[in-house]
Parts: C-alpha cells; structure tokens; sequence
C-alpha cells in the first residue's frame, strides 16, 4: 500500500475508487465501506484508496472534546494495509482542511485524483463545519464525473456500530461487547518498563506497559489477554489495569502476566488483545488475599478462556 500524507496528484495511477472518512476505530462498520472500496475498484480494474486523517479532526476544533484513540495512527494504518487497500492518503487535520468549504475540499481532491467513484458512510460529513452531506457529494460528483456510493450504518444485534459506541464499551471495560463490534479484541501495544518487581515477588511476575496519553484503556479490573511479543508470537494471560490499590500506588498501569513464561524482556513492545473482563480492581486488607485472588484469577483464565 502507498501511502501518502498530503493530497499528491496520482493521475498516474489508473481510476480510483476512493473511501473518505475519519476511519477512527477502523471497525466492522469502517472495515465495510473499506472493503467495498476494494472490491468494487478490482472488479473495475481501478485503483482503491483511503482518504483519512492521521489525527482526530476534534485535535484541532476543540482539544478539551477530543475522545480517546482506538487506535494509534500506525495500527490505524496497518489495519488499513490489511484490508487490501492500494493507496492512503493519511492526511494530518490542520487549519487549512478546517476552512476549506465543501466545495473546496471536493474540488482538491478532483484537481489532484481521478476519482471514479466515492465510498462513504451514511452519517459522513465534511468542509467547514460539516456542512457537506452525501447528498451534495452526490451532486458534485454528478458535475465532476463521480459516482457516490453511500453505505448504511451497520448494526450488531440492534446496536448500531459507532466508534462513540466502542468507546463506552471499552471504557465501561465491556471488551467482550466492543470486540464485537471492533471485528477484532481491543488492544493496547506498549513498550514495557521496569516496575518494582512486586508481582515477581509475589510469584506472579508481571511485565509492566507505559499507557500512552490518548489512547483509550479498558475499565480497572482484570482481563483474559492474549499477548503477542515483537516476534509476532502469542501467549495467554492476565493484566490489570488500576493503581493497585491494595499497595496504596497511585499511577495508573498496564500489568501483564504472561503464562507459562519465565523471561526477561524490559524495552520490548508487547500488544495485548483484551478478550474479556474478569472482575473489577479490589483493595485487599493484605498481601496473602491478593495472592489468593491472582491465583484465583490465573485459574478462572486458564478454564474459561484458554483450554
């Protein structure tokens, strides 16, 4: 996939088929118009691309109102790549793309692709203050020599797939429920860092995850995680997220255990896939209770999740 981060001229590719939208989460409702995308643009022998932001627009428009990340911007492009995609445009939200009108905007992408046919979202809106709707794309593309595409919202079980809907779940620490409409588990990579070696102590050692700022954490508790190493390679485990409270520590962590591991790996990069929450952050009255309760946990993991 070739990326781009501003809008270049490609008329040297052949027609594109082009996807617009925020793409913030890059779930089963994204993964849609996306795949659309593609598949319309194979059967056509055209280009198929992605035109979305390597940030969240509201970074700009209001940085207090801006939500969480699902993603980080390279998983947001790796999942991208992954659907078969040809080109990206991975464009940074700035002050100029917030001014631009409708109009403006379209014609920018006119004047430097030769787009075939748009895929968007039903609830997609663009230009200055979100006054371009489907319909005047519609239009414009009819006066340009486009098509429109406009994809309904997808529902899981009568829930309607948003990423605000996902955030709430994984917020709630619902990573079951968001899983479902993510098309995939919730996942934090992060670089691991030294603790203060009480899990190891305790005979549970943890591998201990900086939280980015940004990025969107479960809900405290304790989860069945599947964990991959910078090799690519899985293991099952436990993590928990919280401040530990029953050491009275106040900075909010990642703590994974992984099972049946034994190995020293502080500066790796660990992505952990939460598959579900198995209870919420308690404050134990003394060290023989937590130990208890791990073990508990470890046990509970090992017979419901990893058989």
């Amino acid at each position: 996939m070739k990326v781009f981060t501003r809008i270049e001229n490609v008329r040297q590719y052949p027609p594109v088929f082009i996807a617009l939208g925020t793409f913030d989460g890059i779930h089963i409702g994204h993964q849609a118009i996306i795949t659309r995308t593609v598949e319309q643009a194979k059967s056509k022998n055209c280009s198929s691309a992605v035109f979305t932001f390597s940030n969240h627009p509201l970074n700009v428009l209001d940085a207090d109102r801006c939500p969480p990340l699902i993603v980080t911007n390279q998983e947001k492009v790796n999942l991208i790549a992954d659907l078969g995609v040809d080109m990206l445009f991975n464009v940074p939200f700035n002050t100029e793309l917030l001014q631009l009108s409708p109009e403006k905007f379209l014609e920018k992408l006119v004047n430097n692709i030769n787009l075939r046919h748009v895929i968007v979202g039903a609830n997609f809106t663009y230009g200055y203050r979100g006054a371009g709707t489907p319909a005047l794309l519609t239009s414009f593309g009819s006066r340009h020599g486009f098509t429109v595409d406009v994809v309904s919202m997808v529902d899981v079980e009568g829930v309607i797939v948003s990423s605000t809907t996902i955030r709430q779940l994984v917020a709630d620490g619902a990573v079951k429920q968001a899983a479902d409409l993510l098309g995939r588990p919730a996942t934090i990579t992060g670089k691991i860092i030294e603790g203060d070696q009480r899990g190891r102590n305790l005979g549970f050692p943890t591998a201990n995850l900086a939280i980015q700022q940004g990025l969107l954490v479960p809900a405290d508790g304790v989860y069945a995680v599947y964990v991959n190493d910078e090799t690519g390679r899985k293991f099952n485990g436990v993590a928990n997220i919280g401040n530990n409270p029953t050491f009275t520590r106040q900075t909010r962590r990642i703590e994974v255990h992984i099972l049946d591991f034994d190995r020293i790996i502080y500066g790796q990069q660990l992505k952990v896939q939460f598959l579900d929450r198995i209870r919420g952050e308690i404050a134990f009255t003394c060290v023989e209770q937590l130990k208890q309760q791990m073990k508990a946990d470890i046990e509970f993991a090992r017979k419901y999740y990893f058989v």
